[in-house]
């Protein structure tokens, strides 16, 4: 349906998009995500395939709840760029500190700290600039700094956070300081490493990925546990497409609408030069056709099930969570892995991700968000167990999802409150925003646990 000649200008990219009866050409001033946003508007006008979900008619959203407090709307620093996403808090003897993902900003990781949860003070990052891991990649559009979160170890305070080799594969690491504002040391190479694809099929046998959103859970006996995701989320988009750009009599079998038909012949047309870019930018290209994927998720999944040669898309289709005992040092991890989570609810669509475990009321309380980050279907779920490493059953229905004031809610930290009490805190967009480098906000809600179910008050 559509013939895409692609031209790299350096700093932008010049599309020619040609169909039975229309050519268009498109220059993207840049190559970050909402430049691509950009295009995908355009080829909407022209070409009718999917409307982004940010310039979509809104869905029909509930207020948002009383107990959701706004508590960081806005960066404080100038060094901080995209604001709070992926916050992880802190309770410390004199306050709170908060870690926020900083993506390929030049000083990885924020700071921050409050006496109130109101007030808050930049207080560095854990890696400034030139200060970075020596196997981590470094520089804009080329580093990413994802996912950090303090525990506090003994004498020291440990930071778990993802960030991309030099391979371009995402992988954890774990850095340690005396104060939970620094200096900080990391312990010199990943605990976890994840293996880079950039493949133009499907290649024998499963597809793998990189490993993101690390959580260390300290037990009341003092035994700590790394929680982690594989991101195998990441890689099918690309395969997929690459099989309907060779099987082109799929693309009706898998999507309902024209717009998605269209939008999905675009990816299968443009797919052999995404594979040649840097790994962000293969996501952007690919965003719009993941998001169409999900707006067919039920019909694309089945057809794929019965599909010959789909099985490794089947399969990176579903992301589990992981967890595993981490030595007493934080320099290796102990035994074996345990699945604890995957995606396996309709509103969780591909993926799951950003664990954090509290133990509350003698239980274990898995909080983790779902969907696709920067669409309003993002949200936060819960689990429960009687042990770390599970089993763990669902609550069902998200405990958190995007309301008329703010988008995409996800990765819940919980920490006391000035009363006492656990508090969920997590990020959201402001309406009509989203994606990779776009601010998110920092809220926080109260936290009630009876028995098998927690809820916000």
């Amino acid at each position: 349906m559509f013939r895409v000649e692609a031209e790299d200008l350096g700093a932008g990219v010049r599309f020619i998009v040609t169909s039975d009866d229309a050519a268009r050409s498109y220059v993207l001033a840049g190559r970050e995500a909402q430049d691509y946003g950009g295009l995908f508007r355009d080829l909407h006008r022209d070409f009718g395939t999917r409307l982004p979900h940010l310039d979509a008619a809104p869905d029909d959203f509930d207020e948002t709840p009383d107990s959701w407090q706004p508590l960081l709307t806005e960066n404080v620093s100038p060094s901080i760029l995209v604001g709070y996403g992926d916050p992880a808090v802190l309770r410390v003897d004199d306050g709170y500190v908060l870690l926020a993902t900083s993506n390929d900003a030049p000083d990885a990781f924020p700071i921050l700290h409050s006496h109130d949860l109101i007030h808050w003070h930049h207080h560095g990052f854990v890696f400034p600039e030139s200060r970075t891991p020596d196997w981590a990649a470094r520089g804009r559009q080329v580093a990413d700094f994802w996912a950090p979160e303090m525990a506090r170890a003994g004498d020291e305070y440990w930071v778990a956070f993802t960030a991309r080799q030099k391979s371009n594969a995402l992988a954890i690491g774990l850095a340690r300081a005396p104060s939970p504002f620094g200096p900080f040391t990391d312990n010199g190479a990943p605990l976890l490493r994840g293996q880079e694809v950039n493949t133009t099929g499907i290649p024998n046998g499963a597809l793998s990925g990189g490993v993101i959103d690390s959580h260390i859970f300290t037990d009341a006996d003092g035994a700590h546990y790394l929680f982690w995701k594989d991101d195998s989320n990441g890689i099918w988009p690309r395969p997929l497409a690459a099989v309907l750009r060779d099987r082109p009599g799929l693309i009706d079998r898998l999507f309902a609408h024209d717009d998605d038909r269209r939008s999905a012949a675009f990816a299968a047309s443009v797919v052999d030069w995404a594979n040649r870019q840097r790994p962000m930018e293969r996501f952007f290209l690919m965003h719009n056709f993941i998001e169409t994927v999900l707006a067919n998720w039920a019909r694309a999944r089945s057809v794929l099930d019965g599909t010959e040669g789909a099985q490794a898309i089947v399969a990176a289709m579903t992301t589990p969570v992981w967890a595993q005992r981490l030595a007493d040092d934080g320099r290796a991890l102990i035994g074996t892995p345990r699945r604890v989570l995957e995606n396996d609810q309709d509103w969780e669509g591909h993926l799951i991700e950003g664990p954090f475990c509290t133990l509350q009321d003698g239980r274990y309380w898995l909080f983790y968000a779902g969907n696709d980050f920067s669409s309003p279907a993002y949200g936060i779920g819960v689990a429960v167990a009687d042990h770390p490493l599970g089993p763990y059953s669902k609550q069902g229905a998200p405990l958190l999802k995007s309301t008329r004031s703010w988008t995409a809610p996800g990765h819940a930290s919980v920490a006391l409150g000035l009363d006492g009490e656990p508090r969920l805190f997590f990020h959201a967009f402001h309406p009509g925003t989203g994606g990779y480098n776009s601010f998110r906000a920092l809220l926080t809600a109260r936290l009630s646990f009876d028995g098998g179910r927690v809820a916000l008050i």
